[in-house]
């Protein structure tokens, strides 16, 4: 692990925040504190436990490479079908054609950006837990929990990304500078176990963060964990905790209507759960800044895959995704986010990593699973009909599992490697990716470890096939 440099990386991060209060105030009011940062008084008083947690989410928002705002999407939607790239490239080639190799930096940022929140994260539980100073009890309550939903948030990326990773709950160098490995069911006790206190100690509404949705809140870690135990097939856990965030319908959290489907990523609609702020002062994200490069064409392409896989009327094709003809030559982009950095218009949009639909799909397969397959059936129905399409007409288990499969493919996509991970969790990514690129191997459903931190830390062991 290349942990001093995360250290060095994260402590200017934060300082960056306590001096540049103005912009962290998207998050929370801090007042900037006379005293300059080191790790014996950032949790001196209330304002310094604001300014750490507002450097954490900025960190997580706007970190230096991008990787977690777009690569998320970008990387792993290439690696799956969702996305190509209108041109060869030495950095996307590799995840378009499932041949990354260790050296690739961007598997190497994309690490490192994950455990430098990480890193955050645990120095503000550590923080707190041994400060001596007299601090808020809410306030402490507050950065807790949301230290450790971020944590956990972080975890969950990188189990499904690179499968058993170090499990690094600590900022202590001698500890984490050749730290092994751990089982991915030991990595997923931890993140259950960081949620779940998340969920007691959270704010069930967002009135912390001045009404918007830019801090997890209760039900955002409850999201968050009906989805990781979809994952390990604990169906009934999953079902619950999903049916406990759609019953927050009565005006926290709705679906947006047909007529509004186009506004899914629009900051603080009712259907986000949990957002990170934009990148400009004019409401525009990464995703919006990147995928909207049209110049003359566009840079990111939908795949002909995922264009297939919509039906005709489907309200998401022609609202979630743009067209260009340049020469006779139609291309299709992710239009999800619609404003760049030119945007004009009083409307902002914010980065959705957790919204109402997916609850609806995880309850759906969760149920499925359990055998309700009349109430699975009813869930899908809720999320097509949104889209303008007729019920399904999928009645028998293997139909009702293939059914949530095609609308999480049109529903979520380029959302933050939901495709990407379906398929390997669900065990069907030989059979689909096996079948669409002729150079696919099973071993390339893993991320390499990246090379450097295999020379940095010498208990650390590469996935099979790299």
């Amino acid at each position: 692990m290349t942990q001093m440099i995360r250290n060095i990386k994260s402590i200017i991060s934060i300082y960056l925040c306590l001096l540049l209060v103005a912009g962290c105030k998207k998050f929370a009011d801090v007042n900037v504190p006379s005293n300059q940062l080191s790790s014996g008084n950032v949790f001196s008083t209330n304002s310094t436990v604001k300014a750490a947690i507002s450097g954490m989410f900025v960190t997580l928002s706007t970190s230096d490479s991008y990787e977690l705002q777009l690569g998320l999407s970008s990387y792993t939607g290439m690696s799956a079908d969702e996305l190509d790239f209108n041109s060869t490239s030495d950095t996307y080639d590799p995840f378009l054609n499932n041949a990354i190799g260790s050296d690739n930096t961007s598997i190497q940022d994309l690490w490192t950006d994950l455990y430098e929140v990480n890193y955050q994260a645990n120095s503000i539980i550590e923080g707190i837990t041994n400060s001596t100073a007299t601090l808020t009890d809410s306030i402490k309550q507050d950065a807790l929990a949301e230290s450790k939903f971020v944590r956990a948030f972080c975890h969950f990326y990188l189990v499904n990304l690179w499968g058993s990773v170090p499990l690094v709950t600590t900022t202590n160098v001698t500890v984490t500078k050749n730290i092994a490995r751990s089982s991915t069911d030991t990595v997923y006790q931890q993140i259950i176990a960081d949620l779940e206190s998340a969920a007691a100690n959270l704010n069930k509404n967002y009135t912390f963060s001045g009404g918007k949705r830019i801090m997890p809140n209760k039900y955002a870690a409850m999201a968050l964990l009906a989805r990781v135990h979809l994952y390990l097939g604990n169906w009934q856990k999953a079902a619950n905790y999903a049916d406990s965030v759609i019953a927050q319908s009565n005006g926290l959290y709705n679906l947006l209507t047909s007529a509004n489907i186009g506004k899914v990523m629009t900051a603080n609609n009712n259907e986000a759960i949990w957002q990170l702020p934009s990148s400009g002062t004019t409401g525009y994200t990464i995703e919006g800044q990147y995928y909207l490069i049209i110049s003359p064409t566009p840079s990111y392409l939908i795949s002909d895959h995922l264009l297939a896989a919509f039906e005709t009327g489907d309200l998401r094709l022609s609202n979630w995704i743009g067209s260009v003809t340049v020469d006779n030559v139609t291309y299709y982009y992710p239009y999800k986010y619609k404003l760049k950095a030119t945007n004009t218009t009083s409307l902002a949009e914010s980065v959705t990593y957790l919204r109402l639909s997916e609850q609806y799909l995880i309850r759906a397969e969760a149920n499925m699973e359990l055998g309700n397959t009349a109430d699975a059936i009813a869930d899908i129905n809720i999320i097509r009909n949104r889209a303008g399409l007729g019920n399904t007409t999928a009645t028998s288990k293997e139909e009702v599992r293939l059914a949530i499969e095609k609308e999480r493919q049109t529903e979520l996509f380029t959302e933050y490697g939901h495709r990407w991970i379906d398929l390997r969790r669900t065990g069907r990514i030989d059979a689909v990716l096996g079948a669409e690129k002729s150079n696919w191997t099973s071993n390339a459903a893993l991320y390499p470890i990246p090379l450097n931190e295999l020379y940095n830390d010498i208990h650390l062991t590469q996935n099979p096939g790299y």
